[in-house]
């Protein structure tokens, strides 16, 4: 049996692998969640479900570099995604960013 790990900042980055898990499934089903065009949107987006996720009791001990090491797990499933979008999705993204 794996042990299980006990500090606050290594729950919940696991949580957060576990939750991008179905990230992985849509990509393989040649899915993609479609994100804002503006990069300060994408960013906030990503850092507000990254929030959500943690529980209320631990929040508020989740270190800044615990917060952003998770927000780049979630943008790292998010990014390939956007080249199984609509061609026109894809364009007006990279306007903004080159995919």
């Amino acid at each position: 049996m794996p042990a299980v790990p006990n500090d606050v900042q290594s729950v919940f980055l696991d949580r957060i692998e576990r939750r991008v898990k179905i990230l992985k499934t849509l990509l393989e089903a040649g899915l993609g969640v479609y994100q804002a065009t503006e990069e300060q949107q994408r960013k906030r987006a990503i850092e507000q479900v990254v929030r959500l996720t943690a529980r209320t009791s631990e929040l508020p001990q989740l270190t800044a570099e615990t917060l952003a090491k998770a927000s780049d797990i979630v943008a790292a499933h998010l990014e390939p995604m956007q080249k199984v979008l609509p061609h026109d999705v894809q364009y007006r993204n990279r306007l903004r960013k080159s995919w």
